[in-house]
């Protein structure tokens, strides 16, 4: 899967629950924000643009027979028009360098710990920002989704289908399944697990460091960074595997194992 900066990134969020390791094995710079994976919200960005536009078109429709309240409705559907300009407008304008403003839309669509409004920084945002909103606004979306759509007695699965608000029927993936990855380098000469998400709420990872021992870590967000190198001006070749998670517990086989080499800076 992409980082931030490339088409098919997801939103789900990164945590660690393994192993302690007061090492941090994100880029610093970033926070990975926890939330719950949707099954109605798409994983491609693209997509979830469409589905909110959807979303925000359809829901003034069956406003009154849910029974909500208007004043909500008019402030989810601002969190909505928010979630759209960040996704589509401001991350549309956005360089492959502008790696520094994708915080800004997780911020802005997750970080509802962050204290502040949505703020669109690095460079001058295009025209048609909308009312600026807490940070989290996504988050809101789907919590009011929860709480008072899917919660109103005069819901139903034909409503939630013409919101877009009731998941798809996904088959249960096989018993034997294990994750395909690919290690290649990032930033700092560090090695990179490149995985795909899928189905799965997340990969567990094993790596062998050779003299340095084994290292165990889970990742709930692609793409993983192995916060770790051999000591300056020396080489390790280490090795990789992944396993996946599937509602919250260790699902399929183990992959094979990869080995990359890692040089010490």
């Amino acid at each position: 899967m992409a980082r931030w900066d490339q088409p098919g990134a997801t939103w789900d969020s990164g945590l660690r629950w393994d192993e302690p390791d007061p090492a941090p094995t994100s880029n610093p710079t970033q926070t990975k924000h926890k939330m719950k994976r949707q099954d109605y919200f798409p994983t491609r960005i693209g997509d979830q643009v469409v589905w909110l536009r959807n979303f925000k078109n359809k829901l003034p429709d069956h406003a009154t027979a849910l029974g909500l309240v208007p004043a909500a409705v008019t402030a989810i559907l601002l969190d909505v028009d928010n979630a759209i300009y960040g996704l589509d407008d401001y991350r549309g304008s956005l360089g492959p360098a502008s790696t520094s403003c994708y915080q800004c839309i997780e911020d802005a669509m997750y970080g509802d710990t962050v204290p502040g409004n949505v703020m669109w920084m690095g460079f001058t945002p295009p025209s048609g920002a909308p009312t600026a909103v807490p940070n989290g606004c996504l988050k809101r979306v789907f919590a009011y989704i929860s709480d008072s759509i899917k919660t109103a007695p005069a819901y139903s699965t034909m409503v939630g289908e013409d919101l877009g608000t009731e998941g798809p029927e996904v088959a249960a993936p096989s018993p034997t399944v294990s994750p395909i990855f690919t290690l290649r380098s990032t930033s700092g000469g560090k090695a990179e697990v490149v995985w795909s998400k899928d189905t799965f709420d997340g990969v567990k990872l094993e790596f062998d460091l050779g003299t340095a021992g084994m290292k165990s870590d889970v990742d709930l967000r692609p793409n993983y960074t192995l916060n770790w190198l051999p000591d300056t001006g020396t080489s390790a070749v280490i090795r990789a595997r992944l396993r996946f998670i599937y509602k919250g517990e260790d699902f399929g086989n183990w992959s094979d194992w990869q080995q990359w080499t890692l040089t010490g800076e």
